[in-house]
């Protein structure tokens, strides 16, 4: 009696299983360990895996991507030599995460830095711009047409008016970032109801513009000051009249 219940326990049966996710997907190549014997068999294509397995045994689901699964083998499972498993996506917490905008230049294709268009500068760009010069391509059916209907209908002429109030909008903003309100009322003596005003004025200068880009505040604080001179004249001359 005792030799057949030593050999029945060192018996091994062959366990069907499936291995699927949360979601009830079948999981393809997913490692299946026994931990006593060490073996290891890998899910097809189907989920499904053959196992020889012993009662008491051990056994792993691993995956990369997966968190690993562990089952002890039980006489139920023994007996009815079927095992379903449902494996959870691993979360994986990162300390710190740096994102690297990478462009042409950086990847090595071109050894240049690519120019940046702004939305209204891409439009005008895309409309294409008409030279007298491109009609000699006529005969060699070389002139691009774009650049022509564009400039007979008008839409090249609002595109960059388009361009031209965003390069002021763009300024007004970075005006209102570098110099705050108190500046204007208390440094130039405006009144707060015109401060606004003189800021819309100044930004239609093209230098002050530019100053403004690589925030030079001391010549921009010089050139409003002369602005604000021009933006006076015309109030002056009504006050004398």
């Amino acid at each position: 009696m005792c030799f057949q219940l030593a050999f029945s326990q060192a018996e091994s049966v062959w366990l069907e299983g499936l291995v699927r996710s949360e979601l009830g997907n079948e999981l393809y190549n997913i490692n299946v360990t026994n931990l006593v014997t060490q073996q290891t068999v890998i899910t097809n294509e189907q989920g499904k895996f053959r196992l020889p397995i012993h009662a008491n045994d051990a056994l792993k689901f691993s995956a990369v991507g997966y968190e690993d699964y562990y089952v002890k083998v039980d006489e139920l499972i023994v007996k009815s030599r079927q095992l379903i498993v449902k494996l959870k996506a691993a979360v994986y917490s990162l300390d710190a995460v740096q994102i690297v905008k990478l462009d042409a230049q950086k990847m090595g294709i071109i050894d240049y830095k690519p120019k940046k268009y702004t939305p209204a500068e891409r439009r005008l760009h895309t409309a294409g711009r008409f030279s007298p010069w491109q009609i000699l391509l006529i005969p060699v059916g070389g002139m691009p047409l774009d650049p022509l209907i564009n400039a007979l209908s008008g839409r090249t002429a609002m595109l960059k008016k388009e361009l031209e109030v965003e390069r002021k909008e763009k300024a007004l903003a970075r005006l209102h970032t570098q110099l705050d309100s108190l500046y204007f009322t208390q440094q130039l003596h405006l009144p707060a109801d015109r401060v606004k005003a003189f800021q819309y004025y100044a930004v239609e200068n093209a230098e002050l513009r530019q100053l403004l880009i690589i925030e030079n505040k001391e010549k921009m604080k010089f050139k409003l000051a002369q602005l604000l001179v021009e933006f006076l004249k015309p109030n002056e001359n009504e006050f004398k009249k």
